[in-house]
């Protein structure tokens, strides 16, 4: 069975608002398991309303507006197998609502704007990944979300990203050379023609201390041409997916993955790559490797958190009988 590590598995999603965390993270929770997983919100630490940011001019993306300090200590005390008392940010008005006790599972998952930004909160993340979708796909993604949902009309939403471009410069970009792994989509030729986002490219590049699995055939067989991969000089391995990858090879890469990780196959899901469109829910292939990929992250960092706990007793026991 995975995830036999006695403190949680603690994994970050960053990225931009609009970038797709809260999608990513509700497709992995999804696969995951909803037992397993706790989801937390970083935008829930919020130090200023939506009316004290507007009345500042203070952004959601400037540090001042956050308190990291507090979200530092209650990473830290989940990492542990604590429970929290935990803010809460109502999107819907922008106002703070009820805080409410929040117990870890056997994954943290944990999603917001500064999840890199500090030093504490860098050496707490098992896997950290940071989303970097092309500018004109995260627009019209936090275009669509926030006037479904959050009660702007797209010329507050345009004009509250020129508002928030300089800070998003300032503050959130440089968090990407921080993660182990940066995942970036981008729309393929005739993506202006169809503008279909089941069938994005990916790019990502992994620098995670757990290396990539052994799939080196499957960029030289018949899904060549779908995946290629570059192995990095520095430490960086970069794999790209071609938004066209067939389902026969999804599924021969499924099932790659699959293999490197045979105690946690039970998770094998049909919500493998499910996303929200607006005409209902959909499925992209190569959404679906990439949410493959970060499983296998997260099976075998849990891994090697119990082989140190494994460790750290043996070293216990040793000491007491000595």
């Amino acid at each position: 069975m995975p995830f036999r590590a006695r403190r949680p598995i603690m994994f970050a999603l960053v990225g931009d608002s609009g970038a797709g965390k809260s999608t990513l993270a509700r497709g992995c929770a999804d696969i995951l398991g909803a037992d397993r997983v706790t989801q937390i919100s970083l935008d829930d630490y919020h130090a200023l309303d939506r009316a004290a940011r507007t009345a500042t001019g203070l952004t959601a993306l400037h540090p001042d507006s956050s308190h990291l300090a507090l979200m530092g200590q209650h990473a830290r005390l989940l990492r542990n197998g604590e429970t929290i008392f935990k803010p809460v940010y109502d999107h819907a008005d922008g106002t703070f609502g009820r805080p409410q006790f929040v117990r870890p599972g056997a994954i943290v998952l944990v999603n917001g704007l500064h999840g890199l930004f500090t030093p504490e909160l860098r050496s707490l993340w098992d896997v950290s990944v940071f989303l970097d979708p092309a500018p004109e796909l995260r627009a019209a993604w936090k275009i669509k979300r926030d006037t479904a949902t959050r009660g702007y009309d797209e010329a507050e939403v345009r004009q509250e990203l020129e508002a928030r471009r300089r800070d998003a410069e300032a503050f959130i970009t440089p968090q990407r050379e921080r993660a182990d792994i940066v995942i970036a989509f981008r729309p393929p030729a005739d993506h202006g023609r169809t503008n279909d986002d089941a069938r994005l490219d990916v790019r990502i590049r992994i620098a995670h201390p757990i290396p990539l699995p052994d799939l080196d055939d499957l960029f030289a067989g018949e899904t060549a041409r779908f995946l290629r991969m570059e192995r990095g000089t520095i430490g960086a391995d970069v794999v790209e997916i071609d938004g066209g990858l067939s389902d026969a090879a999804t599924q021969v890469v499924e099932d790659r993955i699959w293999k490197h990780m045979p105690a946690a196959r039970h998770l094998r899901s049909a919500r493998l790559g499910a996303f929200l469109d607006v005409g209902g829910e959909r499925r992209s292939n190569p959404l679906a490797v990439t949410q493959l990929l970060l499983t296998y992250y997260l099976v075998k960092a849990s891994a090697l958190a119990e082989k140190q706990e494994q460790l750290a007793d043996g070293i216990a026991t040793a000491a007491r009988a000595s």
